[in-house]
């Protein structure tokens, strides 16, 4: 095997214990949208459904949804970006929640009869019913089958200010659907939030980030641990000579004698191209730069410092090299960089240090 990804479910129920201490009496949606972030949206859901109470799962689309519900997953699926009409069909037959964010949807999920989640828009610009939509919506929604209420906050993890002018908007509005519905469920915290000490008429949350152990911002409050390992083979180690260029374009050239190695991981793997000649592996514990062009299958780095041999394993991402430092130096964040890591990337499952699936 060339290349692979550890995935350790012991690391993401450790997370899970973490943020629920965070998230007090508020009841949680794990976010599987996107294979879980690249780490497997199946094996995630099965793990915390039999080992932790996490309410639901949240998905993006009714295909993420259904096939959840085909692995055998029983708790509550919200589908939060996907369009009903073309998914009503599997709303109904897999007992799946839309989350439905304008009145043509609103329309047609009342005309099923089956439960959802409104989301109204506090200021991502994205989805949701507009503030000057929400007395005809509230209007709309008596006598719905109407189960939840949500927003989105756009800057979390940056913007104090303005998450709590969304939050007060968000207060204003889930108030008076609660007057009509005192059971309905209210949420609006992701990961970065869940910290905050917002009012308690929130119910919910909806973590994916934390979960998988990257911290939304410096000085997040909760001890995380990455849960995802990903790992490489050396291919071949070699000398090259003084002003040899190394990659596609020449955009590294050898100032004198230098020892490299060629890695089985590339673009086509999830390691960004905008790391080239900037980003880092870990070979025998040691820091190797990588030269010239991260290539589709292939990136050459720099063992000049290490002792290695063909056969040897690359960390690309793990602990001690972590998604957010990776993202920090391609100019991006840790969400991508975990997405980006690619279908033949096999995923390893461990429920422990002896415990192993595939």
């Amino acid at each position: 095997m060339l290349r692979w990804a550890e995935v350790h479910l012991d690391r993401l129920l450790h997370n899970y214990s973490e943020i629920k201490k965070l998230s007090k009496k508020k009841k949680i949606f794990a976010v599987v949208k996107a294979n879980a972030y690249g780490h497997g949206s199946v094996e995630i859901s099965k793990f915390l459904e039999k080992n932790s109470d996490v309410y639901g799962f949240a998905v993006a689309t009714f295909e993420e949804g259904v096939e959840l519900r085909e692995a055998g997953i029983e708790r509550e699926i919200l589908v939060m970006a996907s369009h009903l009409e073309e998914g009503c069909r599997e709303a109904v037959d897999y007992n799946l929640i839309p989350v439905i964010f304008d009145f043509e949807d609103l329309k047609l999920v009342k005309e099923l009869g089956i439960p959802f989640h409104i989301k109204v828009d506090t200021g991502m610009g994205r989805l949701g019913f507009l503030e000057d939509d929400w007395e005809r919506l509230i209007l709309e929604l008596d006598g719905s089958n109407v189960e939840g209420v949500m927003s989105h906050f756009s800057s979390a993890d940056e913007d104090k200010e303005f998450t709590q002018k969304q939050f007060e908007k968000f207060l204003f509005l889930a108030r008076r659907i609660a007057q009509l519905k005192p059971d309905i469920k209210v949420h609006i915290d992701n990961s970065a939030a869940v910290p905050e000490k917002f009012d308690s008429i929130l119910t919910h949350c909806r973590v994916g980030l934390a979960l998988y152990g990257s911290k939304p911002y410096e000085g997040y409050s909760a001890d995380l641990r990455q849960v995802m390992e990903v790992k490489a083979k050396v291919i071949s180690v070699k000398e090259l000579p003084a002003d040899f260029p190394v990659s596609y374009s020449k955009t590294y050239r050898t100032s004198k004698r230098e020892k490299v190695a060629v890695i089985s991981f590339g673009y086509a793997d999830g390691l960004l191209r905008t790391l080239s000649n900037r980003g880092e592996v870990l070979i025998n514990g040691i820091r190797c730069p990588i030269r010239g062009r991260v290539c589709m299958d292939m990136t050459v780095v720099s063992v000049e410092k290490v002792d290695v041999k063909k056969g040897d394993t690359a960390l690309i991402s793990g602990e001690e090299l972590t998604f957010n430092e990776i993202a920090e130096k391609a100019g991006t964040i840790s969400y991508e960089i975990m997405c980006d890591i690619s279908p033949r990337v096999k995923r390893i499952y461990y429920e422990g240090v002896q415990s192993l699936r595939v």
